[in-house]
């Protein structure tokens, strides 16, 4: 097994990315995390997923967070900013791995920027894999808070119904902080990034425990998840993703976990159906919340080999 640490300037901005994997002639995998602006690779470090068999996986750190947070020298957070980051990373991953195409996975908030990057560059990709996906987050975060009020009565929990009902849906919910306090329980009551319980500290853990990051970087995601998510938030907030990118050329696979409220499922499905692509498939996990990549593994591996079998050739 291999693991690199690398950086690639864009723009006058150093982006910071680790690339894994056991065989340099396998396919190559753009690994786009969710947050905004949070890394994921100490969590899927730490998790063990055993993907590396048959892929080679570049977890790259989005601009503004992590190994790429960097605020005298970011500039604006934008999505475009986002899409373009990522075609640059994406040839740079091209020429250097000497590959034709790669495959472009994206996860909750990287499910946007994976969606705009596939409609609008398709050449680069053999397919574009989304979990987590989000369609239009205000009507998903409607579902959220459905799934915490209907668990907060059941429970007797008042603290959290109170909390749930405070939540108004207007165009500044993406301020709202009564949501972002509701967001805290749909993990207690097992509907969040892991079905199992995964809280924002645990989270923080696994990055201070990653020995790829220094403790700069490590620290810079507290800083780097609410800057992005600053500067991004109404757009992620309000956009619908069927409307901005309604048809696409390269296949579509959805992967999603039957019990995740932190990105609906409904939503998820509506995004999937409005969608035209030469093809796609939905995949759902019937054991999962947020994260069935490392939730059911075997599962996900076993889809990932299917996928890589229908569109490599």
């Amino acid at each position: 097994m291999f693991t690199i640490k690398q950086y690639l300037e864009i723009d006058g901005h150093e982006h910071g990315m680790i690339i894994e994997g056991t065989n340099e002639d396998n396919p190559i995998v753009l690994f786009l995390h969710g947050g905004p602006g949070y890394s994921e690779y100490p969590m899927i470090s730490r998790e063990k997923l055993d993907w590396l068999q048959h892929v080679t996986v570049c977890y790259w750190d989005q601009r503004g967070a992590g190994m790429s947070y960097n605020r005298s020298t970011q500039g604006e957070l934008s999505p475009e900013r986002f899409v373009q980051d990522c075609v640059h990373v994406t040839l740079h991953l091209k020429q250097q791995w000497r590959k034709e195409k790669i495959y472009l996975f994206g996860h909750s908030w990287g499910s946007i920027v994976g969606s705009l990057v596939a409609h609008q560059y398709p050449e680069h990709y053999y397919a574009y894999i989304g979990t987590g996906q989000i369609g239009r987050y205000l009507e998903s975060a409607k579902d959220t808070v459905r799934f915490v009020k209907q668990n907060a009565q059941y429970r007797e929990d008042k603290r959290a119904l109170k909390r749930a009902n405070k939540v108004v849906f207007d165009q500044e919910l993406h301020t709202s902080r009564p949501l972002v306090q509701v967001l805290s329980y749909v993990n207690k009551y097992r509907g969040g990034m892991k079905r199992s319980g995964y809280s924002t500290w645990q989270g923080f853990v696994d990055v201070l425990r990653s020995k790829h990051y220094t403790d700069r970087q490590k620290f810079n995601v507290i800083p780097g998840s609410f800057q992005t998510y600053k500067e991004v938030g109404e757009f992620m907030v309000h956009a619908d993703l069927a409307k901005l990118t309604p048809n696409f050329d390269l296949p579509i696979y959805i992967l999603h976990g039957r019990h995740d409220f932190q990105t609906s499922i409904l939503e998820a499905e509506r995004f999937y159906e409005l969608i035209e692509a030469p093809y796609k498939e939905f995949h759902v996990f019937e054991e999962s919340a947020h994260s069935p990549f490392v939730e059911e593994k075997e599962q996900f591996v076993t889809v990932l080999q299917q996928i890589i079998h229908q569109t490599s050739a």
